[in-house]
């Protein structure tokens, strides 16, 4: 009697560790297939308005000015560097320049 308990708590046990599709081929022969992995879930990457700001500081930029948060989780400002002032993408990927110059003010 123990022997059959045993054997079926484990077959239970089996049974609900891992998924599996179970299909018959023509000539019986049963063909398992493992329940696929679940996906992972994506990290994102939150940046915070301290660290636009240090990012931009540490990439050479200063008088930074305007920055604001996008909705997509991004910062933009304007930045000096070189002498020139320039428009500024700051995101997890790190600091983007704009393709145009930021606008002088006379």
């Amino acid at each position: 009697m123990r022997i059959l308990i045993a054997a079926a708590a484990i077959a239970a046990l089996a049974a609900c560790t891992q998924e599996t599709t179970t299909e018959t081929t023509p000539d019986s022969a049963e063909i398992v297939t493992p329940a696929p992995a679940p996906s992972p879930v994506p990290t994102t990457i939150v940046v915070t308005e301290s660290d636009a700001r240090t990012r931009l500081e540490a990439d050479g930029y200063t008088n930074v000015t305007g920055l604001m948060q996008n909705p997509d989780g991004t910062w933009s400002a304007t930045g000096t560097r070189n002498g020139a002032a320039t428009q500024v993408t700051i995101g997890d990927s790190g600091v983007q320049v704009m393709t145009t110059p930021a606008p002088t003010t006379p």
